[in-house]
């Protein structure tokens, strides 16, 4: 597992470490320390290509809600395979869901939260989805904070429990209810 989520870290580490070895090179020219901020900047292009390649459990979760949000935002079928089939109420409530609710193409998840726990079978992942919904005839701008609950199944990462939250206090809400 990569130390970070995030390469800009390292990257910046390694030019800062640049920068030093090009001031002392620049004072008092000896190719060494020339040799070793180069060495450096190629660092930063390094941590960039291997954090790009290392995908984490946590990247891969965020990348499967993402994908539920467009599978529901488009009203497709494979929406309810990312639920566990040992929660069918949520299956049945998602179908519900996509029946009465259209979401628009301007939908943004953002403030991405993955933990993991229980030797990385179970995760929680919060996020926040802002859109313009349209439920029951009110069409409108509408905040979404949710928390996921997924589990380490035999075909994949399942979903067993959705908690949603008031977009503000961070309240625990009922799943439809309207505010």
């Amino acid at each position: 597992m990569w130390f970070t989520e995030n390469a800009w870290p390292p990257m910046l580490i390694a030019i800062l470490c640049s920068l030093v070895f090009f001031g002392m090179w620049n004072s008092d020219r000896r190719s060494l320390y020339l040799a070793l901020a180069v060495a450096c900047l190629m660092m930063t292009g390094g941590f960039y290509v291997i954090e790009k390649a290392i995908v984490t459990q946590g990247e891969r979760l965020q990348v499967d809600v993402a994908q539920l949000c467009d599978q529901f935002r488009r009203r497709q079928r494979e929406t309810m395979n990312h639920f566990s089939n040992t929660v069918p109420q949520f299956k049945r409530l998602c179908k519900e869901a996509m029946d009465i609710v259209e979401i628009r193409d301007d939908l943004h998840l953002t403030d991405f939260q993955t933990t993991l726990s229980d030797n990385d079978s179970k995760a929680k992942v919060h996020f926040r989805a802002n859109g313009t919904f349209s439920v029951m005839g009110f069409t409108g701008p509408h905040p979404f904070r949710c928390i996921l609950t997924y589990q380490k199944e035999a075909d994949g990462w399942k979903i067993v429990d959705v908690q949603r939250l008031d977009p503000i206090k961070g309240d625990k809400m009922a799943v439809m209810e309207t505010r």
